[in-house]
């Protein structure tokens, strides 16, 4: 069966590209301030897609927020498993875009990927289960699983509607397993499950000292600069090497078992490696030894400024601001809870205000870190699978990222097998400029998922 879907998954995937460049046309972007009608042109776009497809029940699902997720399920036989797709079709910012070598509404492909906003993240997601499930019916006919999907509008922006929306349609969305699309091969060509995500959350901060900025040569020196208040707030978060020093921050992390470590190692990483994938500076220095790279990626905390304000870099002048404004974030280690997380820097930033400043703290919604069993079949049936299709071994991987999606799905159908594949890569820079997808992956993960749906009627 092997040749016969790669023959067919290779003579339709121009289609399938096809496909993906249509949805990312759209600026489907989910965080407020961005025009929401164009999430809900994409949730239609994904919902056509299913129709024209000839997937049944196929919905909209709309939470709170107004960002339309969407819903669809192929039914083959009732004693066959069911199995629950997930991907999103919302994506980030395209953050400056002055340093887009294309356009990120404007899909191109150089040099074997392809270019654009919500490329690997993840609109490819979805295009993979449609042509996975598509191929294997064809090929495997009623004997693979029931099948239902999941696409949500909202994950970029923190999944703020979906608990709400998988509790209030559990009986539609009910299943054995999860599939979550949304994750990384550990490099290209290298097919991997990830076991562990870290949990997210994020604290706004903003010190204020004047009711309107001021002229610096008139007024500063008695008054105290916003911006550097700020900075030693900051500051107090980590120590020069910067670890964490909130008190009981790191209480109840849990450490990876053996064999986690063991796969860890086992993937060869060097500081070298590290060095280039992320584009480090050359004179930079490590944070942690270079032996506990994945491990502090996957299994740690950070904290990370992603964003500060206090006037304007392009109408910069002799001003004393009269406030300054900072948005962490914070990654969580498996085994601590985002809000007791998010409540224990806040405490911290408030004993460390200096001077009187005015604060403001607002605290947004997080998302509380993931582990997974691997005991259960189906994680070996994939790995199976994907070893097949890619023609590698697959690996087991740790993620450093966040899906409440996981999380939410284990709440709802209790302990079921939560399977977390996916098709970025440490080239793909997902959510950053010149996102990219690499297509000889996105190629065989269609191929490994149509496999793994062909292995459960065995």
């Amino acid at each position: 069966m092997l040749a016969t879907l790669e023959k067919r998954i290779h003579e339709r995937f121009p289609r399938y590209l096809e496909a993906l460049e249509n949805l990312i046309r759209i600026p489907s972007i989910s965080f407020d301030g961005f025009d929401k009608n164009e999430v809900i042109r994409s949730a239609q776009a994904v919902k056509t897609l299913f129709t024209n497809n000839g997937f049944q029940n196929v919905q909209l699902l709309t939470p709170p927020s107004g960002r339309s997720s969407v819903y669809a399920e192929l039914r083959t036989k009732p004693h066959n498993p069911t199995i629950l797709l997930y991907a999103h079709h919302d994506v980030q910012p395209t953050m400056r875009e002055a340093l887009w070598e294309s356009p990120p509404f404007s899909p191109e492909v150089r040099n074997g990927r392809l270019y654009g906003r919500g490329t690997a993240d993840d609109k490819a997601g979805i295009i993979l289960h449609i042509a996975a499930v598509t191929q294997a019916v064809a090929v495997f006919g009623d004997k693979i699983p029931n099948i239902k999907f999941i696409i949500e509008g909202e994950e970029e922006s923190g999944s703020v509607g979906l608990q709400t929306l998988i509790n209030d349609n559990k009986e539609l969305l009910k299943c054995d397993a999860v599939i979550v699309a949304d994750n990384s091969n550990f490099a290209k060509g290298i097919p991997s499950i990830t076991t562990s995500l870290r949990g997210m959350a994020a604290v706004e901060v903003v010190v204020k000292s004047l009711k309107a900025p001021l002229h610096s040569g008139s007024w500063s020196g008695p008054i105290p600069d916003p911006a550097q208040a700020l900075c030693r707030m900051i500051a107090s978060l980590t120590d020069a090497k910067g670890q964490i020093v909130i008190p009981h921050f790191m209480d109840g992390i849990t450490e990876p078992t053996k064999e986690e470590e063991d796969a860890y190692d086992s993937l060869g990483m060097t500081e070298e490696i590290f060095r280039k994938d992320s584009g480090m500076v050359s004179t930079l220095s490590l944070m942690v030894d270079k032996k506990d790279i994945l491990k502090s990626l996957w299994r740690k905390p950070s904290i990370v400024v992603t964003a500060m304000e206090a006037g304007s870099r392009t109408q910069s002048g002799n001003v004393l601001q009269d406030s300054a404004y900072a948005r962490i974030g914070i990654r969580l280690a498996p085994g601590m809870d985002a809000d007791v997380a998010m409540l224990q820097m806040i405490e911290h930033l408030k004993k460390h205000c200096p001077l009187g400043m005015d604060l403001s703290l607002f605290s947004e919604d997080g998302a509380n870190p993931f582990t997974t069993d691997i005991s259960h079949p189906y994680f070996e049936m994939m790995k199976e699978a994907m070893t097949q299709a890619y023609g590698a071994p697959a690996r087991y991987i740790g993620c450093g990222a966040s899906i409440p999606g996981a999380q939410f799905f284990r709440d709802a159908f209790g302990p079921i097998p939560v399977l977390l594949t996916g098709l970025e890569d440490p080239e793909c820079n997902a959510h950053g400029e010149n996102e990219s997808l690499y297509l000889k992956d996105f190629e065989h993960g269609i191929l490994a998922e149509a496999l793994f749906f062909g292995s459960l009627h065995k």
